[in-house]
């Protein structure tokens, strides 16, 4: 009798904290990763400045382009990548045949938050190698091919939003400040050095291919 006054009120209080338990298993599921490999596709928004090229920044200040990412997260938290993107400046206000931008880059990103939010701000910091290339451009009473190439610092900032794993949304920002750019003219080296400094703005998407195996 003892034994079964005791159980009843016992399996009655399981059966009560039953579904709240099952409720909490639920809440706490996984709804984001950035460990393991990943690779991302992003259209972007560059603009440039320099004192050297003060006619072209003015002139021909932005343009639109895209690239491609590869990500491998040691951890949640810490994520090496290498990133490349292309941009087509806007050249109607310029008389050139053609301005592009390059930039190869590679670093280190710190993902904040936990796997249980879709929601993933990052920071990150690396090492940009950027390449301009400007064909036909009039100079003076010459047209002429410049070619402007030098590495920077890289700073960004940004979020990752997850539609359900292992699918996210990217939107960030960046700067590559700092360094020269050597400069070809025609060809040859000048022996100029310009000052450039870039931002770009990007969004696109990521697919955490660690996820599908």
């Amino acid at each position: 009798m003892r034994l079964h006054r005791f159980t009843l009120p016992f399996f009655l209080n399981l059966v009560l904290l039953l579904p709240a338990l099952v409720s909490a298993q639920t809440a706490i599921r996984q709804r984001s990763s950035t460990e393991g490999f990943s690779l991302g596709l992003q259209g972007h928004m560059l603009g440039w400045s320099s004192d050297y090229f003060q006619f072209l920044d003015e002139n021909s200040g932005n343009g639109l382009g895209g690239g491609l990412r590869a990500g491998f997260g040691l951890t949640q938290r810490l994520e090496l990548f290498a990133q490349y993107d292309a941009t087509k400046m806007n050249i109607d206000n310029v008389d050139a045949e053609s301005f592009r931008f390059t930039t190869l880059t590679g670093g280190v990103r710190f993902n904040f938050s936990a796997t249980t939010h879709a929601l993933r701000p990052f920071v990150e910091a690396g090492y940009a190698r950027r390449t301009g290339k400007i064909d036909q451009v009039i100079n003076g009473n010459t047209y002429d091919n410049i070619l402007f190439r030098g590495g920077s610092a890289h700073l960004g900032a940004g979020l990752n939003y997850f539609l359900s794993l292992p699918v996210a949304i990217t939107v960030n920002g960046a700067f590559q400040v700092g360094g020269k750019s050597a400069i070809d003219l025609n060809g040859a080296e000048s022996g100029d050095k310009a000052d450039v400094s870039t931002f770009r703005i990007s969004a696109g998407i990521i697919v955490n291919l660690s996820e599908l195996f």
